[in-house]
């Protein structure tokens, strides 16, 4: 089972040993050679190797591959399931494996150190990998005819792996599921780029009751209308799913979800012995720390329910720290007649379910839009209104079960923004929050760079669709912005120059986001800077006193979350400001001059900062 050339080299050796051996007979020879090629056929070990953590057995070619897939396919084989022995994949195999391993667990350690194997899957690659089985750094590649997978069911370990098929050939009843069907065991660091033209698809596995941990599907998927498909995973029974993100785009009609299309409790029920009566052991699925970045785009009215950019059905389960990035255009058709809805769904069809801390950036329709049913419990959770549509939605379905907030006051490090999401977020100057995990990801701090559109206080801003003022980008971590024709972008400042509908793409280390922005003839205020004001005491306890040599005409405060927290009409040039009430910390005081003699917009401004002790 050695190559030949190795039997060969030792055949030699033998030989130069007997000859030196003259006093042996013929007869001894050839004894010797026979015995030693039975040794050798005995104690087959591939491309070398002794099959330790330290000295793999190794894998070079398709015909070394064959050879283990024999071995681990043959009940009577010396290496049994592999137990407690490594294999190491030392090139890439680009011949087409049509066999995949098929016994019932490899409890081997198979790493394939980032090579890639080039696979023909019409049958699973590997039926089961057990609980000491572990399957890591391997690039799967080739052909997937559809319902077969690379994994049977996992109750090891799956790591470090990618999965980037031709799925060409996929009927629309055909179905993907990245790397896993069941999952009991853990799936961490698994990239899918496997594309389908149609068919369900789920970017990691099927059902997951284990642990998906830090996986990305980058893939767009394609659905016929009445497929449910997911990024991460179709079923969350009893597992956990955190640090996951779906970049991937969604076209399809509805039932179409970036995390995880169900999210629901295992319900294991055993007989108490002792007390004599059955019990349900529930145990409560979680979807944490996740993002999408990908957006939904409808096909046509759809009928019946509504899209998920987050995660579907929620029962009895929870959705906790999660962000949403993802756009969703179209709409559809509700059993309510409730017509042209932009769904952005963060969990709906809540029973006994949690979801709490999430928070929206995305334009969409709705952000939870979701039907609430029995003991719902939904607790700070936060959309954008600057970027996020809000409608007013009739019936059972709810609008706005979270809180609407400026952009400024959903970004940067304040004390105000980590009591709203709690524990379980990065904050950073100059960015949205990113879950825990994700925080160093190039993905998540690209999509959580802000656009600041213009807000002269919570209830006149401009959003998404009425850009009327010129405004300013984040440019945290060396991201760059671009535009077209109707834009200006130098540094942070990005300035009108005509009105309609303008992209504009954010990049950072290959990745890249577009926003669509509706501009108009921006409104354009003549103010001019004025110096000649004065504030005191700074720092201030309870009273602030403001002088200045024109005519003060307002004062307005300023918190580090750009809320104005005290607006002051004047008409005089000194002015008392009663900043008791206020919280410890640093604020900005806006003195503006307004100047009547004529029909323009003209007044005069002066900025100061101060510090309430």
């Amino acid at each position: 089972m050695r190559t030949l050339y190795s039997k060969i080299v030792y055949l030699c050796n033998v030989v130069i040993l007997i000859l030196a051996l003259n006093h042996k007979t013929m007869r001894n020879l050839i004894l010797i050679i026979i015995c030693f090629f039975i040794y050798l056929e005995s104690f087959a070990q591939f491309g070398g190797g002794s099959g330790t953590e330290s000295d793999p057995y190794r894998i070079y070619t398709i015909e070394h591959w064959n050879e283990f897939a024999t071995e681990f396919n043959n009940e009577e084989s010396t290496y049994g399931d592999f137990s407690g022995l490594h294999l190491r994949l030392m090139n890439d195999i680009t011949d087409t494996i049509n066999m995949g391993l098929v016994r019932a667990d490899f409890n081997g350690h198979l790493n394939g150190g980032e090579h890639s194997i080039t696979m023909h899957i019409h049958g699973n690659f590997i039926n089961a990998v057990g609980e000491h089985g572990v399957i890591d750094s391997i690039c799967f590649t080739g052909r997937n005819d559809g319902d077969f997978f690379i994994v049977g069911s996992n109750n090891g370990r799956i790591s470090q792996c990618t999965s980037s098929f031709d799925c060409t050939s996929f009927g629309p009843d055909d179905m993907y599921m990245g790397f896993v069907t069941y999952n009991m065991g853990m799936i961490e660091h698994c990239h899918n780029y496997t594309e389908i033209p149609f068919g369900y698809f789920y970017g990691i596995c099927w059902q997951n009751f284990g642990v998906v941990d830090h996986c990305i599907n980058h893939a767009n998927f394609t659905t016929k209308l009445d497929t449910p498909s997911s990024g991460i995973a179709a079923e969350n029974v009893g597992g956990v799913i955190r640090n996951c993100i779906n970049t991937g785009n969604m076209l399809s009609g509805n039932d179409i979800v970036a995390i995880v299309w169900q999210n629901g409790p295992n319900v294991n029920g055993y007989y108490d012995s002792i007390n004599m009566h059955w019990v349900n052991d529930t145990i409560r699925s979680i979807v944490q720390n996740c993002i999408n970045i990908g957006n939904i785009t409808t096909q046509g009215n759809a009928h019946g329910i509504f899209f998920s950019l987050l995660v579907g059905a929620n029962d009895a389960s929870d959705v906790l720290n999660c962000l949403n990035v993802g756009n969703s255009n179209g709409s559809y058709l509700d059993d309510m007649s409730t017509e042209n809805l932009r769904p952005g769904v963060i969990a709906m069809h809540q029973r006994g379910a949690k979801t709490e801390n999430c928070l929206n950036i995305g334009n969409t329709g709705d952000f939870f839009g979701a039907l609430i049913e029995d003991d719902f419990i939904c607790n700070n959770n936060y959309y954008d209104k600057q970027m996020c549509r809000s409608l007013s939605i009739a019936g059972e379905y709810v609008d706005s079960i979270a809180g609407g907030r400026l952009t400024t006051q959903l970004t940067g490090d304040t004390p105000e923004l980590r009591d709203m999401l709690g524990d379980g977020w990065s904050y950073a100057e100059g960015r949205y929050p990113i879950p825990l995990g994700l925080e160093t990801d190039s993905l998540a701090m690209l999509f959580a760079t802000p656009i600041y559109l213009y807000a002269e206080s919570e209830d006149e801003y401009d959003d998404v669709d009425l850009v009327q003022h010129h405004f300013t980008v984040g440019t945290e971590n060396n991201v760059s912005w671009a535009s077209g024709s109707r834009l200006n972008i130098v540094g942070e400042n990005a300035t009108i120059l005509a009105s309609g509908n303008e992209n504009v793409m954010a990049s950072l280390a290959g990745y890249s986001f577009t926003r669509s922005l509706n501009l108009i003839n921006p409104v354009i205020i003549d103010e001019h800077i004025f110096d000649d004001v004065k504030i005191f005491p700074n720092p201030a306890t309870d009273i602030l006193n403001i002088t200045s040599s024109e005519t003060i005409s307002e004062i307005e405060i300023v918190n580090t979350l750009g809320q104005v927290v005290k607006r002051i009409e004047v008409n005089a040039d000194n002015a008392v400001c009663d900043v008791e009430d206020l919280r410890s910390g640093v604020y900005v005081v806006r003195i503006r001059h307004f100047d009547t003699s004529t029909n323009s917009v003209h007044r005069k401004l002066s900025v100061r900062k101060f510090v309430k002790e």
